[in-house]
């Protein structure tokens, strides 16, 4: 999408533009408007200092200007156009009826509550759209082929992970422990979804994400590239605080209800179990990628 958006102010919450950017929250809409929506200003920022390519427009109340004129001043240098609108508008442009939570509930990314209808009560006074990177089962080979050919590097791939604010949530934790690419496999959910890109907090524009590859493609592109699958498996020999972790090692991470496949685990070259000294018998999909990635860049730091 070149072309510049309708210059008229918006005034109406129930304007065409103001339902196209409310209609983001949903994937259809997403792929067919070639766009998708980042709120608050944290995840803004990232987006125009890191990825100022994919902005399209800003908007922001007259209070968020004045708290935040970095992103006026990002967003020009951007080239996106910058809208100030009322408060109503940004809850309209915001507005998610298929979103998460119940009446009064947080939405996990420190946004404040969601009312009834699943809009925010408090966005923050900023909201941008971006334009969507097109899902190409091929760029995951591709980005895992511009990987530096020697030296440590860390892949994370998101296999059948459902749940948005759990990729969102993933991607952050990717971002915090230094990994180099993120790959998601076509059944995990949408990383460009409200949910996930709010959980993300500004992650998904720090680090590539790929979106849309195939899971038997990935591991024989990961092999191609010199780089150890590694899975977290109850029943695995090996211990991931003893065993010896590969410098070029893709952390595959599986759906939240069921972990990986038996046809993945049995194709991924290193299988490890994460010790547990209490009566838990397993540990979520976030805590589990946490352990291992934060476990890789200690070693790394360290040496190991």
């Amino acid at each position: 999408m070149n072309e510049r958006p309708d210059q008229s102010p918006l005034t109406s919450p129930r304007s065409e533009r103001v339902r196209k950017v409310a209609a983001l929250a949903g994937r259809s809409a997403r792929r067919k408007q070639g766009r998708f929506r980042i709120e608050g200003p944290q995840s803004v920022r990232s987006l125009l200092a890191h990825r100022p390519q994919l902005a399209r427009e800003v908007f922001l109340t007259a209070r968020a200007a004045d708290d935040h004129p970095e992103l006026v001043d990002l967003a020009r240098t951007a080239g996106a156009p910058v809208r100030t609108v009322e408060e109503k508008i940004l809850r309209a442009l915001v507005r998610d009826i298929a979103a998460s939570g119940a009446a009064g509930e947080g939405n996990g990314d420190g946004q404040g509550p969601v009312d009834p209808s699943g809009a925010l009560v408090s966005p923050q006074g900023v909201v941008a759209v971006g334009a969507l990177p097109a899902e190409d089962p091929a760029a995951a080979g591709t980005a895992l082929g511009e990987l530096p050919s020697g030296g440590a590097v860390t892949v994370v791939v998101l296999h059948e992970v459902r749940d948005p604010g759990n990729v969102g949530t993933l991607i952050r934790t990717a971002d915090a422990a230094g990994a180099d690419l993120v790959l998601l496999t076509r059944t995990s959910a949408d990383p460009y979804s409200p949910k996930a890109v709010r959980a993300a907090a500004g992650s998904l524009f720090h680090l590539p994400v790929i979106a849309g590859a195939e899971i038997e493609d990935l591991l024989a592109q990961l092999a191609a590239t010199s780089l150890t699958a590694a899975a977290t498996s109850g029943y695995a020999t090996s211990e991931l605080f003893t065993v010896e972790l590969p410098a070029r090692i893709a952390w595959i991470l599986g759906n939240e209800a069921h972990g990986l496949d038996a046809a993945t685990l049995a194709a991924a070259p290193l299988t490890v179990r994460i010790p547990l000294a209490g009566l838990a018998e397993s540990l979520n999909v976030h805590t589990a990628a946490t352990v291992c990635l934060f476990e890789t860049l200690r070693r790394r730091q360290a040496g190991a």
